[in-house]
């Protein structure tokens, strides 16, 4: 086989790769299509409604892993803390600034057990970490749970006798696998 043959041979491997990543491509968009007009066309209670869903333009996914997910429940976990801690803070504050401000001794004894019982619950709550959910106990963080994608479609609404397209823009959360959608958000990208 001569350079020529060898050149033409491996041009025709490269098209062959590129068309099979090209149509892989579009059965898993064709997934994620799917599961969205289904999402979208179904109602809280089970009910499917033909909107002749159409997608306009969507976006890559993003994989969601269980780092990505350990994360967000720890910062949630932190931030839900701090502001409990704060306000125990400020409780201490008051009934402290309260008691000394207090002439009868019972009612400076009343603001005293608000101050240790609040003081208590600061010093427990201080030492306090997140707890993972089991599903989380020796998976790799790199594991995917979930895909999320932003998608720009229109349908039309039953009401409308007019058959007039109503267009808009959500993020779609999806199972790993990307067939499945489990909510829709708003999305705060400009259209």
């Amino acid at each position: 086989m001569d350079i020529k043959e060898k050149m033409q041979t491996m041009k025709v491997a490269v098209m062959a790769l590129a068309m099979a990543l090209f149509f892989t491509s579009c059965a898993v968009q064709s997934n994620y299509e799917k599961a969205i007009a289904d999402f979208v066309q179904t109602d809280r209670s089970g009910t499917w409604t033909d909107l002749k869903f159409k997608v306009i333009e969507m976006g890559e996914p993003t994989d969601i892993t269980v780092g990505d997910s350990i994360k967000i429940l720890t910062d949630k976990f932190e931030s839900d803390k701090e502001k409990y801690l704060n306000n125990l803070k400020s409780s201490i504050a008051r009934s402290t600034a309260s008691r000394d401000k207090e002439s009868f001794s019972s009612m400076k004894e009343f603001y005293q057990k608000q101050i240790d019982k609040n003081q208590t619950l600061l010093d427990s709550i201080s030492k306090t970490a997140v707890v993972l959910p089991e599903a989380y106990v020796n998976v790799p963080e790199s594991k995917v749970l979930a895909k999320e994608i932003e998608c720009r479609f229109s349908i039309v609404p039953p009401m409308y006798n007019n058959g007039a397209r109503q267009e808009m823009t959500e993020k779609f959360m999806l199972n790993a696998a990307g067939d499945k959608c489990y909510r829709m958000t708003h999305s705060k990208t400009k259209k």
